[in-house]
């Protein structure tokens, strides 16, 4: 059976979404079919780092120092340049770019390079909540430029791909929605850890809790989440707040939280996510936009209700009233009420995190696998490779 070579192209491998994706795709891969390379630029930011993981993985990083990014003309220019001769030199067969950046320089370099097969995955999209108006009017250009250089186009949800289609980037047909898949392994022992994760934490038992996961970015919307916190806690004063993870506003989401003393605490960066979403009542995610949501499916294998923003994928990943509350993006007074009907019923939780639990198991890494594989067994045919 012939091997096909595949590509997948990323900035860089900082703790996310888009880069657990990128980086199970590659582990996952069925090595009998493919022949899978790992392309990165370099890895900088105080969001983490999975490549500690990816070696442990026994994958390789192909290292493009100028895939950085920061738009910066002479860095971008160099990239391109770089990918367009591996892309050469390998002769991959399919080239899966993921995430903007990489997304439009990786698309050009292969189709400039001759590559058969072009995949995209943007992972999300930068209509709003990145950029100003210029700025995300340019690159939602680029996005339209780059589409029709693409064979195939990947959203996370339905909603993604309505979301792109409006904006113009790309035909409805060249879509397909594959969620981002999650390892649902650790998930039973977390849930059977929850009370000794609350000790470590410094939780009562018996108290409500409700934390955040995510990258301390704007894009995030974590200030609404303390804003929220604060809005409960003159209604509810025995509850506790967390959130985890780093990025550029760490220090000042401290400053605006430090009112709260130890009622909201920042956890900093976790290996242990799986404990951390079984020790909450509630997880909140305040996203002003977000693709999907990884955070949300481990929320929901460790059954806990989430109050989330209605944006970007979200919706389609939350069932409203079944395994979480919606709110607007941007309404403190909307997430306040949300998690003070959560504290207020714990037979309504009891029954979302049955309900979120028996979702969640739909959202396995290797079906996520799967479904990619099928994309690219698809275009072969296609193709006639």
């Amino acid at each position: 059976m012939k091997r096909y070579r595949i590509a997948h192209v990323i900035t860089r491998l900082c703790k996310g979404g888009a880069q657990e994706n990128t980086f199970h795709s590659v582990r996952l891969a069925d090595r009998e079919r493919f022949e899978v390379d790992l392309i990165s630029g370099p890895t900088h930011g105080s969001e983490g780092s999975i490549e500690a993981a990816v070696g442990a993985a026994g994958i390789a990083i192909t290292r493009v120092p100028s895939l950085v990014r920061n738009p910066d003309p002479w860095h971008d220019a160099r990239a391109y340049l770089e990918l367009k001769r591996l892309f050469r030199e390998r002769r991959y067969d399919i080239v899966h770019t993921h995430t903007s950046k990489a997304g439009y320089l990786g698309r050009m370099a292969a189709a400039h390079a001759g590559v058969p097969i072009i995949v995209h995955t943007p992972h999300g999209h930068i209509f709003f909540g990145y950029f100003n108006t210029g700025l995300t009017a340019f690159f939602t250009q680029l996005e339209r430029q780059a589409a029709r250089k693409t064979d195939r186009l990947i959203a996370l949800t339905a909603r993604g791909i309505d979301e792109h289609v409006a904006e113009g980037v790309g035909r409805r047909e060249q879509w397909e929605s594959i969620f981002s898949g999650i390892d649902l392994s650790p998930y039973p022992e977390a849930i059977a850890r929850r009370d000794d994760t609350r000790r470590e934490l410094g939780i009562p038992t018996e108290a409500f809790l409700a934390g955040a996961v995510g990258r301390l970015e704007p894009v995030k919307g974590f200030a609404y989440f303390i804003e929220a916190a604060r809005a409960v806690l003159r209604e509810a004063p025995d509850s506790h707040f967390v959130l985890a993870g780093d990025g550029s506003l760490s220090d000042e989401l401290r400053t605006r939280a430090a009112d709260l003393g130890e009622r909201f605490r920042f956890l900093g960066l976790r290996h242990d996510v799986p404990d951390l979403m079984a020790a909450m009542d509630v997880c909140v995610v305040p996203s002003l936009n977000e693709g999907m949501g990884r955070v949300l499916l481990e929320a929901g294998a460790a059954g806990t209700p989430v109050a989330a923003s209605a944006v970007g994928g979200i919706p389609d990943i939350v069932r409203d009233g079944g395994t979480g509350l919606l709110v607007p993006s941007r309404d403190v007074e909307a997430l306040a009420n949300a998690i003070l009907r959560l504290r207020r019923d714990p037979v309504r939780r009891a029954r979302m995190s049955t309900a979120a639990r028996e979702a969640a198991s739909g959202y396995s890494l290797e079906c996520m696998v799967q479904r990619i594989e099928s994309v690219y067994n698809t275009l072969i045919k296609e193709k006639g490779l």
